[in-house]
């Protein structure tokens, strides 16, 4: 008879709740999307008008305690200049079976550029005549287009469409669930290569791929930004200030003579910053768009 193990825990995740005033939570809110990679949601506190809760989860792994260490940081900041008492933050354990039940409560078919919607598999969207669908399942991986990040390079994607410039093939950097090489297919381009560091955001956009009937469309794979040898009219990357700022030159060097790079993922108040990190690789922001203190630059 085959022994089983009987002793190995389930996974666990950490459950972060933040309570705070409206505007504090609201800025905690994207704050908790860029550094947890999922998303958030936020919930009214009964019997506290005007105090927001923020509920996220942080995946146990080596980057915990950091990532721990970061948000009570940003917690005691948010404090200065409100009432004492009025931030809070703890975390909790959370067993993973009880985790994709968690986000699956709040994430809902939504309209996240002017002709598409993003829908999870297990609710029907209902488009509008010359709206679109693609049916998103992030699995472990970021990426519901409820972010306003994500939803900046979408709404570019669009307008690329609309202006027929978008063009055939497509390279999403730090591709998660694969919406926008998904997004970039159904609005007209015939090739999308994602990649990732996350086997699951892989897996995840290979499954995506294939509940949109859109596979034959998409590579995906975990190949680093510098062992790719090809330049892409079209570069597209998500990603927080950080993570530009390490991959700026290979970014720069991957978009091809006449294309460009669309950056998303920094807040408003870096977009100076981002500016400059890319003038010294030899491109210039020709335009700029942002939402909810969110920024996205295209760069070329």
């Amino acid at each position: 008879m085959k022994k089983t193990n009987q002793s190995t825990p389930a996974p666990v995740w950490q459950e972060v709740r933040l309570r705070a005033p409206g505007p504090q939570a609201e800025a905690a809110a994207d704050f908790l999307t860029s550094v947890t990679g999922h998303g958030v949601q936020l919930i009214d506190e009964l019997g506290a008008p005007g105090l927001l809760t923020v509920r996220a989860f942080l995946e146990t792994s080596a980057e915990l305690p950091a990532q721990k260490a970061l948000l009570e940081r940003y917690a005691a900041s948010l404090a200065d200049g409100v009432e004492d008492g009025a931030v809070e933050m703890n975390f909790s354990d959370l067993p993973d079976e009880d985790w994709a039940g968690a986000w699956k409560a709040y994430f809902h078919p939504r309209l996240v550029s002017r002709r598409l919607i993003v829908a999870p598999p297990w609710e029907k969207a209902k488009p509008e005549p010359g709206q679109m669908v693609v049916i998103i399942d992030p699995g472990q991986a970021f990426g519901t287009g409820q972010h306003q990040s994500t939803q900046l390079v979408l709404r570019r994607i669009e307008r690329l469409a609309e202006r027929g410039r978008l063009p055939a093939r497509v390279l999403d950097v730090g591709c998660g669930s694969g919406i926008l090489c998904l997004a970039s297919l159904l609005f007209g381009a015939r090739e999308a290569v994602g990649i990732d560091i996350d086997p699951e955001a892989i897996s995840a956009t290979k499954a995506n791929a294939e509940r949109n009937n859109l596979s034959q469309g998409v590579t995906a794979g975990t190949t680093p930004l510098v062992e790719i040898e090809e330049k892409f009219p079209l570069v597209l990357a998500n990603m927080i200030a950080r993570e530009l700022t390490e991959l700026a030159v290979p970014l720069a060097g991957h978009v091809a003579s006449g294309g460009e790079l669309v950056i998303s993922g920094i807040l408003v108040d870096q977009i100076q910053e981002m500016t400059g990190l890319f003038a010294a690789q030899g491109l210039k922001v020709v335009e700029q768009d942002s939402l909810g203190g969110w920024a996205s630059l295209v760069l070329a």
